[in-house]
């Protein structure tokens, strides 16, 4: 599918990538094929408890008196597909479509985020006339969920101190610093009565636009669950109805695309028009609300079950917190409401809440709490990771800039991310190791609609190598 792009050797590397299922926690395959694609290219190549794997590639021979470099991204990726689409994470390849510019899918997230760093990496490696110190090229576990093979990492595994992490989703821009964040995961044990309602329906959401979480969560994309309220109190308009039950979002670090609401009434049927409601969503305007008839549900919730959950996903913040003050236009803080979900009588709402500055983190934590334990949930933090902080001095990152604009003809803007990187995890491993955060441009990470842009992969490509060159 991929044979004829350029550069040939990165695009053949990501589509052997995307045959192997490799959505967080099932990494074990992926694992194993770079640990037998580093081996099978006559290099060290060493996959250590947590399945990270990190191959070395010794100095060109100009290069044997330079510091070692380690080229570094993670092999898991986040699995979303869309409503409708027929598609196993545990078993299938990821369906490839090739349309202009664009790698994209039928359907699924595509993995770029990260497969691309992987891809990138092996095509260095194998790259026998390739200038460059000694390299490692360091692929790590878990990244979209724990981070626990960044946290995983052991010290004396990693020589180099200078670190490309390629993890980025917009060329032209260099990272220097991210958000730290945790999950507030919020419990409740629900209250069921006999139904006294005639029918029972079910009212899906679907195909709403999603994303990342901390890349677009200011881009007023619409949150499936915060839309199931508002639809809610529009069939409300209509006659009482009792709550069965309510869900929605699959990952943390999603903004949730697709929720679903089982209610009962005494009416016969819904004709509710719901167009004016989703018109507030422009972004999200492929989404559909279907309400149909379903079997009669024996128990509801009680009353004050059904009016604490529908007053608390009013009341729980979504979005923006705060801009920060050195970059307006960059987030400072946010939460998404990512999750919820029923089981064996209980709710389970998770909130993945990211901030860069610690005053924020810890107000909007003790905020989002205050809610949580207003409606009855008992509290929970984890998953903490702290912030990236920004270096005021780096040669690293110097050199990253001048190589980018001697190469295009043009300034590399740096920023700080709203997001989630793995050398948050590595400062407190490696304090001495300088870190910069590039990538080829994509869109839509973390949905359906993820694509990688082609040109951009191969002036990425072509830009790790120069910079490589000049370290």
């Amino acid at each position: 599918m991929l044979e004829n792009l350029k550069p040939e050797r990165v695009f053949h590397y990501f589509e052997e990538l995307t045959k192997i299922p490799r959505e967080s926690g099932n990494e074990q395959a992926v694992s194993d094929f770079l640990y037998k694609t580093g081996k099978d290219l006559g290099l060290e190549t060493i996959q250590d408890e947590s399945n990270n794997i990190i191959i070395r590639k010794p100095a060109h021979p100009d290069y044997v008196d330079h510091p070692s470099v380690v080229i570094q991204g993670h092999m898991d990726m986040v699995a979303e597909k869309a409503d409708g689409v027929d598609h196993d994470f545990l078993t299938d390849p990821i369906p490839l479509v090739v349309d202009g510019d664009w790698v994209k899918t039928e359907g699924t997230t595509l993995g770029a985020d990260d497969g691309i760093a992987s891809a990138i990496g092996l095509a260095i490696m194998e790259d026998k006339n390739a200038k460059h110190p000694a390299l490692e090229l360091l692929v790590t576990t878990n990244e979209e969920t724990t981070m626990v093979g960044a946290r995983a990492l052991k010290r004396e595994n990693i020589k180099g101190r200078k670190l490309l992490n390629i993890d980025a989703e917009v060329e032209g821009i260099l990272l220097s610093g991210c958000s730290g964040g945790h999950n507030i995961i919020g419990t409740k044990k629900l209250n069921y009565v006999d139904n006294k309602m005639k029918n029972t329906f079910v009212m899906n959401i679907n195909n709403m636009l999603g994303g990342h979480s901390g890349m677009e969560i200011h881009q007023q994309r619409g949150n499936s669950i915060k839309f199931a309220r508002e639809a809610l109190k529009l069939i409300e308009e209509k006659s009482p109805l009792a709550l069965v039950s309510i869900e929605g979002g699959t990952k943390h670090n999603a903004i949730p695309r697709d929720a679903k609401v089982v209610f009962s009434s005494n009416e016969d049927d819904y004709d509710v028009d719901f167009s004016d409601l989703i018109a507030k969503y422009p972004l999200d305007k492929d989404m559909r609300v279907k309400i149909e008839k379903c079997d009669n549900a024996d128990k509801v919730l009680d009353e004050n079950d059904k009016k604490d959950i529908l007053s608390f996903i009013e009341e729980v913040p979504h979005g923006v917190y705060s801009m920060m003050k050195e970059y307006p236009d960059i987030v400072e803080c946010s939460n998404n409401l990512a999750i919820f979900e029923i089981k064996d009588d209980v709710l389970k709402v998770t909130i993945s809440l990211r901030s860069s500055n610690p005053e924020t983190f810890d107000a909007h934590t003790e905020d989002v709490s205050k809610v949580y334990e207003k409606y009855g949930f008992e509290v929970k933090k984890e998953d903490y990771y702290k912030p990236w902080a920004f270096a005021k001095e780096s040669e690293l990152r110097n050199l990253a800039l001048e190589t980018y604009k001697d190469l295009f003809g043009k300034e590399m803007k740096v920023e700080v991310v709203h997001a989630a990187l793995e050398p948050a995890v590595f400062i407190d491993t490696f304090p001495d190791m300088e870190m910069i955060s590039i990538g080829p441009t994509m869109k839509d990470v973390h949905s359906p609609k993820e694509r990688l842009s082609i040109e951009s992969t191969q002036r990425t490509y072509e830009f790790v190598k120069s910079l490589l060159e000049r370290l």
